[in-house]
């Protein structure tokens, strides 16, 4: 079974103390000093309500977990991550970092704090954290606990050129795990009569550098896509890269779609885009993000290329989201796009548009159903 990210409930405290517990004792503590730490630190209900926790399970069993809460204004803290020792060296730990990392984002800090075993500094270290200071470790006498500290790059960047191409292979996660995408992918059906199993790209690798983004694409299902995504994104090495039309009224307000209940995004506020799919490559193989995003902006909007500007091109990192974004000018006051638009979502059969959010202040994007990398973009192009 694959592992599956999920937030942790009242029922997990049990099974995140026993976590807690094995895992510091696999750094091979006297167990004089093992059972001080057992009857000091355990994981409780109230743990919970008051943590942003995370577990990693597998089988249906918690194998990990993270717990993070915010520091201070600009920082994010992490509280807690152990992994089972039985579950250790397989890139979970690692994977629960970078959520930690995405989390920070979404919440719009800027930093990582965390105080590390004695033993773990190491790990730390290679994932970007650096020691502020040290205290001394009351479990390792002797030893000092690393107090460390990760700053956050920025989310949004303009993009000079883009190299994406396509690989002949499956995509590894799909293969792994067939038989319990399409098992989640029947059960998702029931909520969502809707939803069609077509062919879409997922990112499995990518560079971006001096304003050049080159990454290259695996096939795959929509419901391997789905599962993946609803499983917390458990493969850290593949990404969902989509094209987003950033539309700006005459005035300056960018709109969002609110997303319809046909949807499996149903409820949330982004810019007109999608998936990429296979119909968005060249004749040599490249992918056409670009002229993807126009696609989705004609199938979602009903503007075609010649209603708008383009402007600059831009790539906002979102956790395992990323989006390229064409800005686009239209010579029209925002509350005129809204009704055209809208009166053509009404229209069309897929109906994808629920409404269109104005956004014309940072103020307009404090509403949580805004998909995080979309406030980034308006935080980046709204003074």
């Amino acid at each position: 079974m694959p592992l599956k990210l999920r937030p942790a409930t009242e029922a997990d405290v049990p099974a995140l103390t026993d976590i807690l517990h094995r895992a510091k004792a696999s750094w091979g503590y006297p167990e004089e000093k093992m059972a001080e730490f057992r009857e000091y630190w355990q994981i409780s209900e109230a743990t919970v309500r008051s943590l942003t926790m995370t577990v990693a399970e597998r089988n249906g069993l918690p194998v990990a977990f993270s717990g993070l809460s915010p520091q201070s204004e600009d920082t994010l803290l992490i509280d807690f991550l152990f992994v089972a020792p039985e579950a250790q060296r397989q890139g979970i730990g690692d994977l629960l970092l970078k959520r930690a990392e995405d989390h920070a984002h979404r919440q719009g800090l800027r930093r990582l704090y965390l105080e590390s075993d004695a033993h773990a500094g190491p790990f730390y270290e290679k994932r970007g954290f650096k020691t502020l200071a040290t205290r001394p470790s009351a479990m390792s006498p002797g030893k000092d606990i690393p107090l460390m500290e990760k700053p956050l790059a920025p989310a949004v960047y303009r993009v000079q050129s883009l190299n994406i191409e396509v690989s002949n292979k499956p995509w590894a996660f799909e293969t792994a795990h067939a038989e319990a995408i399409e098992a989640y992918f029947e059960e998702a059906k029931k909520r969502i009569p809707l939803l069609w199993n077509g062919r879409t790209m997922k990112l499995t690798g990518f560079e971006f550098k001096d304003g050049t983004f080159n990454g290259n694409c695996a096939e795959c299902s929509f419901a391997a896509f789905l599962a993946w995504r609803d499983w917390g994104a458990p493969d850290p090495t593949s990404y969902n890269l989509f094209g987003s039309a950033i539309l700006r009224s005459a005035e300056g307000a960018l709109l969002y779609g609110v997303m319809s209940r046909k949807t499996a995004t149903a409820g949330m506020i982004y810019p007109p885009g999608g998936n990429l799919d296979p119909t968005d490559l060249t004749e040599d193989g490249k992918v056409d993000v670009v002229g993807a995003i126009y696609r989705e902006l004609s199938e979602e909007t009903g503007l075609k290329p010649e209603d708008v500007r383009p402007a600059e091109l831009l790539v906002t990192f979102d956790g395992w989201r990323i989006s390229i974004g064409q800005v686009m000018d239209v010579p029209r006051p925002a509350e005129q796009l809204r009704t055209e638009i809208l009166r053509f979502s009404e229209a069309s059969e897929e109906q994808e548009l629920a409404d269109i959010r104005i956004i014309r202040t940072r103020a307009d994007l404090e509403d949580s159903a805004i998909v995080p990398y979309a406030r980034s973009l308006g935080q980046y192009l709204l003074p």
